[in-house]
């Protein structure tokens, strides 16, 4: 009697729906959503493969670890994987129970920030091990007034910037900085969709 091993390679037929992207530190490579799983593109060697692991819906948006290490996709309705890439294994699922627009990791690795409705969430990172405790949360910044639709890191992991639907961007510390409570960059004529610090800067771009 014959014996088959099939192990999922690749997915065909497949298109990118939404989601962002994610190039690879050598910029040979980037990982995009196709539906409910992720796929990686070699750009230099012109190949390309499909992750095993899906979420329940199309993916939203996914971050990886400064160390290309840990990755983490949410679907559209907030269901979150925590993946260790290398070995392409689910290591948790997370909920975070609402629609989520952005998330990052800190350059240092040490935190992910997650546009959370009107507000922001910072969490410490998950580590490859697996724990009774994915995530745990360091702290929520409210002060918005619409949904929060993107964000983005200072290069010392120090602060983050926070744009909105209420057409403002507000720039955080993630821990307590005497004199400084928040920053608000107001006067825009719609939603704030981007925002980027500039390298080695706290100057940041709308």
């Amino acid at each position: 009697m014959s014996k088959f091993s099939y192990k999922f390679s690749n997915l065909y037929g497949a298109v990118y729906r939404q989601g962002n992207l994610v190039f690879s530190e050598d910029g040979n490579c980037v990982i995009s959503p196709v539906g409910n799983r992720l796929s990686h593109f070699d750009l230099k060697n012109n190949r390309s493969c499909t992750f095993p692991f899906e979420n329940r819906k199309n993916i939203r948006r996914f971050a990886v670890s400064p160390d290309g290490v840990i990755l983490i996709s949410v679907d559209e309705d907030g269901r979150a994987l925590i993946v260790n890439l290398h070995k392409k294994a689910v290591l948790h699922h997370f909920n975070f129970k609402e629609r989520v627009y952005d998330l990052k990791y800190s350059p240092d690795g040490r935190y992910i920030a997650v546009t959370h409705g009107r507000m922001v969430q910072v969490w410490h990172a998950p580590g490859q091990a697996k724990d009774c405790t994915p995530l745990s949360l360091y702290r929520s910044y409210p002060g918005q007034y619409d949904d929060t639709l993107c964000l983005d890191w200072s290069d010392d992991s120090r602060f983050f910037a926070v744009g909105s639907r209420d057409m403002s961007c507000r720039v955080f510390s993630v821990k307590p900085v005497a004199g400084f409570h928040y920053v608000t960059l107001a006067a825009h004529r719609s939603a704030v969709l981007s925002c980027f610090f500039r390298p080695d800067s706290l100057s940041v771009r709308v």
